[in-house]
């Protein structure tokens, strides 16, 4: 009985390796899932490969039956496309290809990322370590270590955050993060771009991902909600936000409806103070003006970082171009030098 055994477990263990690709072996590195095939090479580190010839004996380390994650963040860009595919577009017409969000309408700016692992630091978990990519866990910004982490059912998600820890996550992009298996009457296709709200209005066109439009014959085509019952011909919106002028504190700036002081007609920046961005304005200290004083985004020189003041013609002047209008300058000839004292 033992000599039978033996012998089937060695005829296992030559077939399997002479499955590998030309000048790997078993021992060429660590093998985590325990298929014959080297962490180095597998793309599926923790899933068993079954050597299913459905793609032509290609050994990549994954079950025949696997649905890679195309699209991690669910921006529609494909994550082979996407320069950040663990955090979503914003969609606002600039750069919208690069599969990564965008601070404001000036494409140069970018979003505190103090290890560069593609996590912005105000999301990640480990802001000062890179995460390892390894398959577990990829999406809390922390480096991990496979002798420390338990994943019992081999799906990718450790078993403190896996719902389903004996029972593994069916990939098939619907609530994939939960760890346990499901199914779904719909799937999104690869080419096609999330709607968030629904409202069937593509994010991409969307200027309001998460408020569904209304339909009120008022601005239809922005994918944000509107004051019933206010029009163009019942009331003046200069800036076409939806807030009519008499009750719109920017009259002549559009509102950008982020969940933050909606009402007041004024478009904001929800900021989150991270390590390299002292002021929190969201511009890395190294690029910002301002270091110590948060950017006013309001289309006004925003990629220097300082805060400013958009003198309309009418009732204010900035003689030195500082942003702070004369009747508040204490120096209207001479610009204030930014550095977080006085």
């Amino acid at each position: 009985m033992n000599k039978q055994f033996l012998l089937g477990f060695l005829i296992l263990l030559i077939s399997t390796m002479g499955m590998l690709p030309s000048g790997v072996s078993a021992a060429s590195g660590i093998d985590t899932d325990g298929d014959g095939v080297p962490n180095n090479i597998d793309q599926c580190p923790n899933l068993l490969e079954d050597y299913d010839p459905q793609y032509g004996n290609n050994i990549d380390g994954c079950p025949a039956d696997f649905v890679p994650w195309y699209d991690a963040d669910y921006d529609g860009v494909e994550d082979h496309i996407d320069d950040c595919p663990t955090v979503k577009e914003t969609y606002n017409r600039i750069l919208d290809e690069d599969g990564c969000p965008d601070l404001s309408i000036y494409a140069e700016q970018k979003i505190a990322d103090s290890d560069n692992d593609g996590y912005p630091d105000y999301m990640d978990s480990c802001p000062n370590q890179p995460e390892t990519f390894n398959g577990i866990d990829d999406k809390d910004g922390c480096p991990d270590n496979y002798n420390t982490i338990r994943d019992t059912d081999r799906d990718g998600i450790s078993d403190s955050l896996d719902d389903c820890p004996l029972q593994p996550e069916t990939y098939n992009r619907y609530q994939d993060e939960d760890g346990c298996p499901d199914t779904t009457d719909s799937t999104i296709l690869q080419y096609q771009f999330p709607d968030s709200d629904g409202d069937g209005i593509i994010d991409r066109w969307d200027s309001c991902i998460d408020e569904p439009e209304n339909f009120n014959d008022y601005l239809d085509w922005d994918g944000c909600p509107d004051i019933p019952g206010v029009n163009s011909l019942e009331a003046p919106d200069a800036d076409y936000d939806g807030i009519p002028d008499d009750k719109d504190q920017c009259p002549l700036d559009r509102e950008n409806y982020n969940k933050f002081e909606d009402s007041d007609g004024c478009p904001d920046s929800i900021v989150y103070k991270t390590v390299g961005d002292v002021d929190g304005d969201g511009l890395l200290d190294q690029n910002d003006l301002c270091p110590f004083s948060p950017e006013t985004y309001n289309k006004f020189q925003d990629s220097d970082g300082c805060p400013d003041y958009v003198a309309d013609n009418k009732f204010a002047f900035d003689t030195d171009n500082d942003g702070i209008i004369d009747n508040l300058d204490s120096c209207p000839n001479q610009p204030e030098t930014y550095n977080g004292f006085q």
